[in-house]
């Protein structure tokens, strides 16, 4: 099984840029992650939505838009924030400045199949603010 480190590398950037320990940047860039690449992770969220969340009703469509909003929600209720902004004032412009980390490290593609390009990591952060 393939597998995406994405959001962890993205992660490890607002981690090193804001102090954020790790796994709330993961409860930051995972919610816009899992939106922004919604065609090529729904039936993956669709299985985790079923098994995790005992969501059963509805389209794999629903059924991976519900886990998204559940995991969101579930966070939120352990005090969990899911916005960059609710961690630091200062997070105009970490969009591009992620990009620029990992454009000057060569690493141009990421995810699973090395697909999600630096433009598309620049519009994740930024629904994640």
């Amino acid at each position: 099984m393939p597998t995406d480190w994405a959001a962890h590398a993205v992660g490890h950037e607002l981690t090193a840029l804001f102090g954020i320990d790790h796994a709330r940047t993961l409860a930051v860039i995972a919610p816009s992650h899992y939106k922004y690449n919604f065609e090529t992770k729904k039936e993956k969220l669709g299985q985790y939505a079923e098994r995790v969340w005992n969501i059963t009703e509805g389209s794999t469509d629903e059924k991976a838009l519900a886990a998204i909003e559940k995991t969101e929600s579930f966070f939120n209720e352990l005090g969990i924030d899911t916005k960059l902004s609710q961690y630091t004032k200062d997070y105009s412009g970490t969009a591009e400045l992620t990009s620029k980390c990992f454009t000057e490290r060569g690493w141009l593609g990421l995810g699973e199949h090395k697909s999600l390009k630096l433009s598309d990591v620049e519009k994740i952060v930024t629904m994640a603010y």
